[in-house]
């Protein structure tokens, strides 16, 4: 077995240890009625990297502070061209009133390139290399410049309400603190 295999089964056995300490039932997300609950109206988009945590770094599950069911939407680079689908699904599902874009220093695509991607991608399935060139991974060449792109992004974008509140920052992983960016 594979470490990463390993590692998977641990996380499954992990889950029966949750699930019978730690675990309390949801509530459902309909009422009474059958109607889907509007959410918060504030949904956060960030990056899949395991060390940004938004439920950590904005204290919205952690202790000492009111725990807030927050949707978090969590895709490579936190890029809202990734992420378009799930905001306009959760904004027609939920409501959406306010986006919190956030992207994070030392990210992963400040590292890499669509042609690194792309040629790592080739070498591993070389009969998909046409399926591979449509693909855009948008890496960050300049990290605020990557939140102002995204914000002008959703701004243009035609199924993203008009006024919708949009908030973009960096996350400075060494501090822990935001810097907002327009």
């Amino acid at each position: 077995m594979s470490q990463a295999n390993a590692l998977a089964a641990s996380l499954v056995e992990r889950n029966k240890k949750y699930a019978a300490e730690n675990h309390k039932p949801m509530p459902l997300l309909h009422g009474a009625d059958g109607k889907l609950r509007r959410g918060t109206g504030v949904l956060v988009v960030t990056c899949v990297d395991p060390r940004i945590v938004p439920e950590t770094f904005l204290g919205f599950r952690q202790p000492g502070f009111d725990p807030i069911a927050l949707p978090v939407v969590r895709v490579i680079g936190g890029r809202a061209k990734h992420a378009i689908t799930n905001i306009v699904g959760l904004d027609a599902a939920f409501g959406v009133d306010t986006i919190l874009l956030v992207h994070h220093t030392d990210c992963g695509l400040t590292h890499n390139s669509d042609v690194s991607l792309k040629t790592t991608l080739k070498d591993r399935f070389p009969e998909e290399t046409a399926r591979v060139e449509e693909l855009s991974f948008h890496p960050i060449a300049q990290l605020g410049e990557s939140v102002t792109e995204d914000m002008q992004y959703l701004r243009e974008h035609p199924l993203i309400k008009k006024d919708m509140t949009l908030r973009g920052f960096l996350y400075h992983i060494d501090s822990g603190l935001l810097e907002e960016k327009s």
